[in-house]
């Protein structure tokens, strides 16, 4: 990856240097490209060259930057301040590029401000820039890359640390591709979309539309201290949005810094959103404070509607690997589906399980989930849980619940209006001590048995990540297991298993998220 993003920078540098030279010959206005040093430059000069290049972001924050612009900052130099850009207007033929030039990243160091905000403006693409804040605890207050109310937005390959609120915050806008982002030691969340409207309307919006982030990283974002009525702590968390896709991100140790005893963090959620995909994820040792809720790795909360969780992989978090949660003044929950993922040892905390369902008792009731064939290895209590709500039409089919420590049943809490059918339910602790195995609720076509899963110790995720994680050899069926074509067949339930098997529609299918025969 190193070695792609250093060939990358080289070729970026004399594409931009062969551009200007062509572009000069012939029409200057179409495109330019500014040059900002802080060591050499100064903001006397034209800018237009790496030899007389601008000096401040201050100055750069004045240009008046058009459709085919570039706004590069020197590689290697440390720039102070805050970038401020409104009002661009780049096109879908030429949009206005913020990056660097030369080799490896440009740092803006906020300290206690935004690095780089960009307001109101269409077609952008920021790449290849770090920033920094002088940390969440230390004086910083804001976020550090910016973008508000923006249409058409690329942001790749950045690193965004030390802010008191996300590393990378989208307020508002259409049309966002996130990729390749690191984001670390920040306050509230480490990538953050959210809706521009505010108070009551903000809750209540799904304007935002067609966002997509994919292979980010969000790590050690503990909590925001100024924060002390919600939650902080998150990974990546989006909310007011149609259409967004999630996938081959990884999101680790956030949330344990919250300063509240409430609902709490979680490593990848959204809520109040339509239509969401996340997929391929990898959620672990997620947390909360001592006296906080949630810490778990993947959440749908209030007002999430058709909406899909498969091929993703939680563990070790100190809440449930998959929430399912209603709130109070939420829009309608409905109609979401989890499938095909794998919890391991999750719920440490709050929960005991892997898949967590909560429904406030003055919410609009929840309604149609269906979770199939997902793997729950849990040593903590349960493989699913209810706490009280309002469930109806809650499904779920074809998943492996398995237990590893004393338990009472399978199935914890009230679940009227759930239903249970053809899982397969094992407590290895119970049959390694002979006692018999626990309770199964509600389900008449279970089937109680070892699965012959093989299941890995508990440091052996150390190094996965999101490219690795659907290529493991743990949680597989063993040849002779009694979840092999033993479970319902189930319509439209998706191509691929959770290691990329092809299902075949008319076969009967295995238990568990494991398909190949």
């Amino acid at each position: 990856m190193k070695t792609y993003f250093k060939m990358r920078n080289i070729l970026l540098f004399f594409w931009c240097i062969i551009s200007l030279n062509t572009l000069s010959s012939c029409n200057n206005v179409e495109r330019r490209i500014f040059y900002i040093d802080t060591q050499n430059g100064d903001d006397s000069n034209n800018g237009l060259s790496s030899g007389q290049p601008f000096k401040s972001l201050e100055k750069a924050g004045k240009i008046e930057l058009i459709a085919g612009d570039w706004l590069l900052l020197k590689a290697g130099q440390t720039f102070s301040g805050t970038l401020l850009l409104d009002s661009l207007l780049g096109n879908n033929d030429k949009p206005i590029v913020i990056s660097t030039y030369g080799k490896g990243r440009a740092v803006i160091n906020a300290h206690d401000s935004s690095a780089l905000k960009i307001s109101h403006s269409r077609f952008i693409t920021v790449k290849n820039l770090e920033c920094k804040g002088s940390g969440r605890l230390n004086g910083n207050t804001s976020n550090g890359f910016d973008f508000i109310d923006n249409t058409n937005l690329i942001v790749d390959s950045v690193e965004a640390s030390g802010f008191l609120y996300s590393g990378i915050r989208i307020k508002g806008g259409r049309n966002i591709r996130v990729t390749n982002v690191f984001a670390h030691d920040n306050g509230f969340c480490g990538i953050h979309v959210t809706s521009d409207k505010t108070g009551n309307d903000e809750s209540k919006d799904k304007s935002i539309r067609n966002v997509y982030i994919g292979y980010c990283v969000t790590d050690n974002n503990p909590g925001c201290p100024v924060i002390t009525d919600n939650h902080s702590g998150n990974g990546i968390l989006i909310g007011g949005v149609t259409s967004g896709t999630i996938e081959y991100c990884e999101s680790m140790r956030n949330g344990w810094d919250m300063p509240r005893k409430g609902n709490g963090p979680v490593g990848i959620w959204a809520y109040q959103s339509d239509s969401i995909t996340i997929q391929h994820c990898y959620a672990h040792h997620n947390a909360t404070s001592p006296e906080g809720k949630d810490g778990g790795g993947f959440d749908f909360d209030g007002g999430v509607t058709n909406s899909v969780m498969q091929y993703n992989l939680s563990s070790f978090n100190e809440g449930p690997g998959y929430g399912i949660f209603q709130y109070a003044d939420a829009l309608e929950w409905c109609n979401n589906v989890v499938r095909y993922n794998i919890s391991f040892h999750d719920g440490i905390k709050n929960g005991q399980c892997g898949i967590l369902m909560w429904c406030d008792p003055a919410a609009i009731p929840m309604k149609d989930f269906y979770a199939y064939n997902n793997t729950v290895v849990n040593k903590y209590g349960y493989g699913v849980n209810f706490l009280p709500g309002n469930y109806d039409n809650f499904v779920f089919e074809n998943n492996i619940f398995l237990v590893t420590e004393p338990t009472r049943e399978f199935t914890g809490g009230v679940f009227t209006g759930a239903s249970f059918d053809r899982n397969l339910y094992w407590n290895t602790y119970h049959d390694q001590n002979g006692i018999a195995q626990p309770t199964v609720r509600l389900d008449a076509n279970a089937i109680v048995a070892n699965p012959l899963l093989s299941i890995p110790e508990d440091d052996s995720f150390e190094s996965l990540n999101p490219q690795t994680i659907n290529t493991i050899s743990f949680f597989k069926l063993n040849a002779g297991s009694p979840a092999i074509n033993t479970g319902n067949k189930i319509a439209g339930s998706g191509r691929n298993d959770y290691w990329g098997n092809l299902i075949i529609e008319t076969d009967n299918r295995n238990i568990g998220a494991h398909e190949e025969k």
